[in-house]
């Protein structure tokens, strides 16, 4: 199965797109003054990155703050040597595993990122595997030191329409602080109208056959035409108390995402002809509505020891509907769903001072379900699953070493319709960093845990898609054994050059997967378990320099992903990625360049997709 994402030229020019920050503050803590010493005929310049075994530390440039609306944008444009490329909402480490964002060691959300004063921004650290109990147990982490203000706040309005995109969004955010209490509210909508960015893909069939071998053809969607509105819609409210010893924190959101149309056409083809070609119509439109509240509760008791709690619930409310048609046949399919998450953890933290500090903790899951099915399939789906599990984890630094080792167990309770399934599952994590100084740095890590199933896994419903393909799940699925393993190294020589070279895999075992199968309306894909092993090993290297006196900024990334994914698909796969970003500031403007070759990348262990994407991206 192969999904190739058609963007040939995307010029991504802010024709209009401003940024209006009003600082209301009254008074700064006499700790973020600096005092001034005059020298005469020296040139001093301050490190502006070090590194140690324990965190990386980086500080932007005035240009990269101005230049940046959000905290995304100014992590893009100082090319942190450990963070990949990104243009989202989220960030990803160069090997492509996930990254925590805090502000002040508090998790930031998107809104953050969106809202946050890019002036206030001090420096950006980096960690691997933190032993931090505010940290949550992420493995790796980026947190945004923020100056610190006794009095008052500012308005942020932020708006950008692109023209040639046909999208555009707009935000409006305050923040008020009254000595130990902050406050934020936040209103933010996005609208879109595309009729030039769509996906075309290409599916593969290995059908066996009685005799033991299989019939293999492909079977591929052009698109002709395409065209997709969406509009989103989201306000924040956020109240924080710090003293010093306690910190409270409440967020409550919600969010409106609507996409009223969602249609394409195109044609259908096959190879060998095991079919005539035809044309295809795919019409859709979905809605999803949510509430949302998450806190972060820390108390600093003394003597070493911190308790940290962290409550979350939200609701979501989603409606989705398409119609697929060809060859004169209609395939309606809808599905409605209200669904209930919420997540609880409860961390106690005892320092030992240079003997290294101790995290217990347990954290629970409880989720609940309720889909309906109409059109293709008429039936509904109920789950509910609770998963609770204790933890230990245990940091040291030692001279210019920390060792991160953690262990702990995940019992898990899932009802679907009349079938429970129990299980308890372990997990372990390991981590060692060297740094010999404040220029070079190398981290190794190791991962283990069982992932448990989605619930869209488990349905019985059979959803036809396409006159040739229907899908349906296995209520019998079980949790599977995965490992991910790494190593990096780091190298930061001057403040205007960096350099990093990973190597990165992820294994997994006795794993379920997609399996395709004859069935009486054509192909049924069900999911198999066990399937065939899956290793995915991505190697690389990313580099930044500055140049012309901070004027020009380089950056660039390559890598070489290979996957191999044993049966049912069978297949081994390696590409050549690279990408390259060029920032040119010169005076109040600035101007970026960013280019993606085509990128190849495996899917997740469930699936046999390999993806391929070309994207270009130029900013003013």
């Amino acid at each position: 199965m192969r999904l190739r994402t058609i963007q040939v030229i995307k010029l991504t020019i802010s024709t209009i797109a401003s940024t209006c920050a009003v600082p209301l503050y009254a008074q700064i803590e006499a700790k973020d003054s600096l005092k001034e010493t005059k020298l005469e005929e020296v040139v001093v310049e301050a490190t502006s990155q070090t590194t140690s075994a324990t965190v990386s530390t980086y500080y932007p440039t005035s240009k990269q703050k101005n230049a940046s609306q959000n905290g995304i944008e100014l992590l893009n444009r100082m090319a942190v040597p450990q963070l990949a490329h990104g243009s989202g909402t989220s960030v990803n480490t160069v090997a492509g595993q996930s990254v925590a964002l805090f502000i002040d060691w508090l998790p930031a959300s998107s809104d953050d990122m969106r809202n946050m004063r890019m002036a206030d921004v001090r420096r950006v650290e980096y960690y691997d595997y933190p032993s931090d109990p505010r940290f949550l147990g992420n493995t790796h982490v980026v947190n945004f030191v923020m100056k610190k203000y006794a009095y008052g706040g500012y308005l942020k309005a932020s708006a950008y329409e692109r023209f040639i995109a046909n999208d555009g969004q707009i935000n409006i955010f305050g923040k008020f602080q009254i000595k130990n209490l902050t406050f934020d509210l936040g209103l933010g909508g996005f609208y879109g109208k595309y009729s030039h960015s769509f996906t075309e893909s290409v599916d593969t069939y290995r059908l066996p056959q009685e005799d033991g071998t299989e019939s293999i053809f492909r079977r591929t969607e052009s698109v002709t035409s395409a065209d997709r509105h969406q509009q989103l819609f989201w306000p924040t409210f956020k109240a924080v108390y710090n003293n010093g010893n306690i910190t409270i924190s409440n967020t409550i959101g919600a969010s409106f995402d609507h996409t009223p149309l969602e249609g394409m056409t195109g044609k259908v083809s096959f190879y060998p002809d095991v079919s005539a070609a035809s044309e295809f119509v795919r019409d859709g439109k979905s809605y999803e509505n949510s509430l949302s509240y998450s806190g972060n509760w820390n108390f600093i008791l003394g003597k070493g020891n911190i308790i940290n709690f962290n409550p979350a619930y939200s609701y979501t409310h989603s409606r989705q509907s398409s119609l697929y048609k060809e060859v004169g046949e209609e395939l309606p399919n809808n599905a409605r769903d209200d669904s209930h998450v919420a997540r609880a953890r409860l961390q106690f933290t005892h320092s030992f001072g240079k003997a290294g500090s101790l995290n217990m903790f347990c954290q629970g899951i409880f989720y609940r379900s309720s889909t309906t099915y109409s059109g293709t399939a008429d039936m509904s789906d109920r789950l509910t699953t609770y998963r609770i599990g204790p933890g230990v984890s245990y940091g040291l630094s030692v001279g210019k070493c920390y060792f991160y080792v953690g262990t702990g167990l995940q019992y898990i309770r899932s009802k679907y319709a009349r079938i429970v399934e129990r299980s308890t599952e372990p997990w372990a994590d390991a981590s060692f960093q060297y740094s010999p100084n404040s220029k070079n740095r190398i981290s190794v890590e190791f991962h283990h845990m069982n992932p448990i199933p989605l619930s869209s896994y488990r349905s019985e419903a059979i959803i036809r898609v396409n006159p040739l393909l229907s899908y349906t799940g296995n209520p019998g699925l079980k949790p599977y054994k995965t490992y991910d393993y790494g190593i990096t190294y780091s190298y930061m020589p001057a403040n205007r050059f960096n350099v990093s070279a990973y190597l990165y895999g992820y294994t997994a075992c006795d794993r379920f997967a997609f399996v395709y199968t004859p069935s009486s309306t054509g192909i049924l894909q069900t999911i198999g378990q066990p399937a065939g092993g899956f290793t995915s090993l991505t190697a690389g290297a990313y580099s930044r320099a500055r140049l012309i006196q901070d004027k020009l900024q380089l950056s660039g990334q390559i890598a070489v992903p290979f996957c191999h994914n044993g049966y049912p698909f069978n297949t081994d796969k390696a590409h050549v990625n690279y990408t390259f970003q060029v920032f040119w500031y010169f005076g109040a403007w600035n101007m970026g360049i960013q280019y993606f070759s085509e990128w190849g990348a495996a899917g997740d262990a469930v699936n046999g997709i390999w993806t391929k994407r070309e994207k270009y991206t130029v900013r003013i």
